[in-house]
């Protein structure tokens, strides 16, 4: 599943392509991907000869604000599930299949949604601050653009028998992190993935607000991470590169980088957790 850095690459790259372009028409070929709604024309009449004003991120959401001809203004959610993906197509080009929705816009561009698994969608929302989409209030703190309020955040761990690592796939608390990031950040702040929230140290915490930091923009640097299904990739069909830097997320029986010992995978309520045991205690 695309996480924080995966969007945050795909939001900085329709900022740089979309804005100021009209919707001329769209076309939805599966009506899945827009379930939130009780009829295609639900989705799809406000949109029309709409323009593209601003495009956010908040967690693993991207909010991209329009503005209706006769309506207040309208934004569009898109959240990838497992295998979504966001692609910009010329009119002239063929489109991959599961292209589930295309947003034909002017300048002869297309604005695609490829989703092979259909757990993503799309839905229409009313903007609540700055263009972020109201639904998304119930998230916590972003850790990439609310960076000083990371360390706050994390001290409600200590209120938990929670072990970490579903603390920090706890979107009310931090949102954008996924399984695979947590991993990552885990292992760079030394901590097993089981340890207790509540048996955090005050410098354990300090480790692992570095680690958050550290890990999530090293990832956005690389314009995220793609695995060996190449099912993320950027507007343009690029794939990331953080991937070659994972020390511990999918490297099951390789050694670790920093010490030799063998990565382990541990399956744990219904995840895969990577990790080095000589690494993390």
């Amino acid at each position: 599943m695309p996480e924080l850095p995966e969007i945050e690459t795909i939001k900085r790259d329709l900022r740089d392509r979309i804005l100021d372009r009209e919707i001329r028409g769209v076309v939805i070929n599966n009506v899945r991907s827009v379930r939130a709604h009780s009829s295609l024309e639900e989705f799809t009449a406000p949109l029309l000869e709409s323009k593209v004003v601003e495009v956010h991120r908040k967690g693993k959401f991207l909010s991209i604000a329009i503005q209706p001809r006769a309506l207040a203004s309208v934004v569009i959610v898109a959240h990838m599930g497992m295998s979504g993906q966001l692609r910009i197509f010329s009119m002239d080009d063929d489109l991959p299949k599961h292209s589930h929705i295309c947003f034909n816009l002017s300048g002869e561009l297309r604005l695609v949604f490829v989703d092979p698994r259909t757990f993503g969608q799309m839905y229409l929302d009313s903007s609540a601050f700055n263009g972020v989409a109201a639904s998304l209030a119930r998230l916590g703190i972003d850790p990439l653009y609310q960076e000083t309020l990371i360390p706050e955040a994390l001290k409600r761990y200590t209120k938990s028998r929670i072990g970490v690592k579903w603390l920090l796939l706890d979107q009310a608390i931090l949102c954008g992190i996924g399984n695979m990031y947590a991993d990552e950040i885990l292992f760079r702040a030394g901590i097993k993935f089981d340890r207790p929230g509540n048996m955090l140290t005050a410098s354990e915490l300090e480790q692992l607000a570095g680690s958050v930091r550290y890990v999530l923009n090293a990832a956005v640097d690389l314009r995220g991470s793609s695995l060996r299904d190449l099912q993320y990739r950027d507007v343009d069909g690029a794939i990331g590169g953080y991937q070659q830097f994972h020390m511990v997320y999918g490297r099951e029986g390789e050694p670790c980088r920093r010490c030799g010992a063998k990565i382990e995978r541990v399956f744990a309520k219904g995840r895969s957790s990577y990790l080095c045991r000589s690494c993390q205690r």
